[in-house]
């Protein structure tokens, strides 16, 4: 789990000064509008890694509960594909309101990110995760990956609500 909330600080993608002119832009897909490659982090591969499919993300601002929040998702193929497409789920305590799924782009660019928005809102306060299943068609086979976005919704998992766990038992 810390690894997974590691991956998502920003520092290791923040450029230097001046160099913003230099950044990949995401081409507009389903989101409709560009998102900044600098600004998103990879979202945790479940799985083998793979060249084929990278997935970025960003969220807008941080989650607070009831409130719906933006998380700008960037889907980059590796190499040429015939059609590739994603489905988003979350879960519980954490509601998918809009883009749950991202329409089928037939022949995207390799190495071109196409972008898409998913709005969530957050049932209580805690630590959660939305899977993407992408789905990519190439003409020597079809491959599934799945990814994990982590998100910490309000005051995320509380101090209180770990001390209430039961301690692990220790090896004597």
């Amino acid at each position: 789990m810390l690894a997974a909330l590691s991956s998502c600080g920003k520092a290791q993608h923040a450029a230097p000064r001046g160099a913003h002119a230099a950044r990949p832009a995401v081409n507009k897909g389903s989101g409709g509008t560009a998102f900044d490659l600098a600004d998103m982090v990879s979202a945790v591969s479940l799985g083998k890694a793979s060249p084929d499919i990278d997935l970025k993300f960003a969220l807008k601002e941080p989650p607070a509960v009831g409130e719906p929040v933006d998380i700008d998702v960037a889907l980059i193929p590796g190499h040429e594909l015939d059609q590739v497409y994603a489905t988003f789920s979350a879960t519980d305590g954490l509601e998918i309101r809009k883009g749950g799924t991202m329409p089928k782009v037939e022949h995207p660019e390799p190495g071109a990110p196409i972008s898409h928005t998913v709005t969530i809102v957050p049932q209580r306060d805690g630590m959660f995760y939305i899977s993407a299943i992408v789905l990519a068609d190439s003409a020597a086979n079809s491959v599934t990956h799945s990814f994990s976005i982590p998100v910490i919704a309000g005051a995320g998992i509380s101090a209180a609500g770990a001390a209430a766990s039961p301690p692990a038992a220790r090896p004597q």
